[in-house]
């Protein structure tokens, strides 16, 4: 049984760390998509407040079975995170500043238990969401995992900075069960943690332009000039190496999330030098699900800015 009297959830450090959606609200509200009902839709119904777990649709919830939905773990295992991440109620300055700290980790990534070549359901995996395996292979260094280990089920995404070193990881699952669909290389095992990393940022070199979108699948589809924050939350080391860039065009996701996170990173944007744009595409909600004709088309018409 949880004892009620433990000392509150440093929370909004913990998404951070693992890379969960969420948005800060009004009286100390915590919000993000809840890990039992949630469908794909980006609706934050999930918040927290002084230690407890509201659903608007699920009601009233328990921490331990909650981080465990959020972050596809056991109870056990949510319980040694909760001990983790015991503390203030938020971070020590806030959301978007909670890796500030921690710049460099370890010297060398370290792949994933049972990370190799792609195999059959990684590459038909890709080849059904409209993308060639063997260009993003090549292209972008794809590995995949077998149905052992954390990772399990999952096509690995190295993040390579713009001195080419791979700083970090990120997991897709492939099987459609797990509840967490990205799952990301833990701090201590980065080089740079992931939300102080923009993917795609090795392939924007010597360019004055660039595309910032949401996650890795909407980059393969544009290419290079693109780059993702890891989701809709933009922390401030990832927002010093966007303002270096002279133009810049946020498409986000055109969703509720998406659309208040692309207004966000704009006007934080606006106080530095250069241009920013944010753009939404008639009738497409997720741009990795564009054509690769239309993608070559809107990467032209950026890059002539």
């Amino acid at each position: 049984m949880e004892n009620k009297k433990r000392p509150q959830l440093n929370l909004t450090q913990l998404l951070v760390d693992h890379d969960v959606p969420f948005e800060e609200g009004n009286g100390g509200w915590i919000r993000m998509p809840c890990p039992f009902c949630y469908k794909g839709d980006n609706v934050f119904g999930l918040g927290f407040n002084h230690g407890a777990w509201t659903c608007f649709k699920c009601g009233k919830l328990r921490t331990w079975e909650t981080i465990a939905g959020l972050l596809d773990i056991s109870i056990s295992d949510a319980r040694d995170v909760c001990t983790k991440y015991e503390g203030s109620a938020k971070a020590p300055t806030s959301s978007l500043n909670a890796l500030r700290g921690k710049v460099r980790g370890v010297s060398a990534v370290k792949l994933p238990y049972g990370t190799a070549k792609m195999g059959l359901a990684h590459r038909d995996y890709l080849s059904k969401r409209g993308f060639n395996p063997s260009q993003l292979e090549v292209e972008w260094g794809l590995l995949g995992t077998g149905p052992l280990g954390e990772f399990k089920h999952r096509i690995i995404i190295p993040v390579i900075d713009g001195d080419g070193t791979t700083v970090c990881y990120q997991g897709r699952d492939i099987t459609g069960k797990s509840k967490m669909k990205y799952k990301s290389c833990h701090n201590e095992d980065a080089v740079v943690p992931l939300k102080n990393s923009l993917y795609g940022l090795d392939k924007c070199q010597g360019k004055n332009w660039i595309v910032i979108t949401e996650g890795p699948t909407k980059v393969w589809r544009l290419g290079p000039g693109a780059t993702c924050t890891f989701g809709v939350v933009v922390t401030d080391n990832q927002l010093r190496i966007l303002k270096q860039v002279k133009h810049r065009t946020i498409i986000f996701d055109h969703d509720e999330a998406g659309m208040r996170g692309a207004d966000d990173l704009a006007a934080r944007l606006s106080v530095f030098g250069g241009e920013t744009d944010v753009l939404w595409l008639s009738g497409v909600t997720d741009v990795a699900n564009i054509s690769d004709e239309d993608a070559k088309l809107l990467m032209t018409r950026c890059g002539k800015k």
